[in-house]
């Protein structure tokens, strides 16, 4: 209820509240409520409308009724895209007031929001439950964007960052939701950003947002077929409300690999391409993202295999002979799996290169 000497003549309701207002001061500044026709009230004392489907809910209505009253109100991060994407619900323009609350919200995204890679941040998560209102009045691109700009321009520590400071910007990225996620890189993509920029935010978002599987997993698993079950566990140090379903899961491998870049210099480490290849395998990604995480891996293994051999390392360097029986105990799972392949890729190394057989034992006795 707004408290006054005139009796209240119109009442709104907004998801399951309902506000008892006066008609004057929402249409003198709320262009939606003065071309309206409203309805008269059940009790036939004032006028009642229901505003369906109002970005924000009645948390923000209440704000915009404040501000319609003349009263204060304080713009902040978590509050301006909500209150931006109401006012154009409502209308609320220069025509009907000068300094009507689109111009205010405007002016404090472009000023203040805009200004503060950790502003924009906020704004961007509060956008999740605003669609498609943020969309179509650009929010989230313009915000994506900076954050893009700001990457690209703040790469020079960014592998200290990723690792160890979880307030720096590439958390705060890493940290967002997929769609959301996937327009900043876009757009760090098309600014020419450095593929060690892309590289290690991918790597950190799949570590905040897929699933960790454990490194011995039981069972067969015909992947491409689904006539078999993969039993396996799934550990995630996140709360209950954050997990994702299967197909949220799929999707988010399926969007990664596709931004995945290919450049020596993004430092995707062999580890990461065989976590990403063994997730996509349990989540039952397409066969083609499947066959080009293992060409990934391919090329890796034979890069390091080169590099080694340049620096004359092989012998008793266990960590090229520890990938490829990682490898081939991944790909050993399959059952559609040509003898003659496991064979070549087993014997891409030298003899020599083996200081111990016991993963390529393991991977032997899982194929078979």
């Amino acid at each position: 209820y707004v408290k006054s000497q005139i009796p209240n003549d119109l009442s709104i309701q907004v998801d399951d509240i309902t506000f008892q207002a006066h008609k004057f001061p929402l249409i003198t500044k709320c262009g939606y409520i003065s071309n309206t026709e409203l309805q008269r009230s059940a009790s036939g004392n004032g006028y009642h409308l229901k505003l369906e489907n109002f970005p924000g809910g009645a948390e923000t209505f209440e704000t915009i009724l404040k501000f319609c009253y003349g009263f204060p109100v304080d713009l902040n991060p978590l509050n301006v895209a909500a209150l931006r994407c109401a006012s154009e619900y409502l209308y609320m323009t220069e025509e009907f007031q000068d300094g009507n609350l689109i111009s205010k919200t405007d002016g404090f995204i472009t000023f203040v929001v805009l200004a503060s890679w950790r502003d924009t941040l906020t704004v961007l998560r509060s956008c999740t439950s605003l669609s498609p209102w943020a969309e179509n009045l650009q929010i989230v691109r313009r915000c994506c964007d900076l954050l893009a700009w700001k990457a690209c321009n703040d790469s020079h520590d960014i592998p200290e960052d990723v690792e160890n400071n979880e307030r720096s910007l590439y958390n705060g990225i890493a940290n967002l939701q997929l769609d959301h996620f996937m327009r900043v890189v876009t757009s760090v993509n098309a600014r020419r950003g450095k593929p060690e920029v892309i590289g290690r935010l991918i790597m950190k978002h799949a570590e905040n947002w897929l699933p960790l599987i454990d490194k011995d997993m039981e069972g067969i698993r015909g992947y491409g077929s689904g006539n078999n079950e993969l039993q396996f566990s799934v550990e995630r140090e996140r709360t209950e409300g954050s997990t994702l379903g299967c197909q949220e899961q799929k999707r988010t491998i399926e969007s990664l690999v596709s931004v995945l870049p290919t450049q020596p210099e993004a430092v995707v480490p062999c580890q990461f391409l065989l976590r990403l290849l063994k997730t996509a395998i349990v989540y039952s990604a397409s066969p083609a993202l499947i066959s080009d995480l293992e060409k990934r891996v391919g090329m890796a293994l034979e890069d390091a295999n080169q590099q080694q051999q340049e620096q004359q390392q092989v012998q008793g360097k266990p960590g090229i002979t520890k990938l490829l029986d990682n490898y081939l105990a991944e790909i050993a799972k399959d059952p559609y799996l040509p003898i003659t392949k496991f064979q070549v890729l087993a014997e891409t190394l030298p003899e020599n290169a083996w200081k111990c057989h016991d993963g390529l034992y393991r991977a032997i006795d899982m194929f078979l």
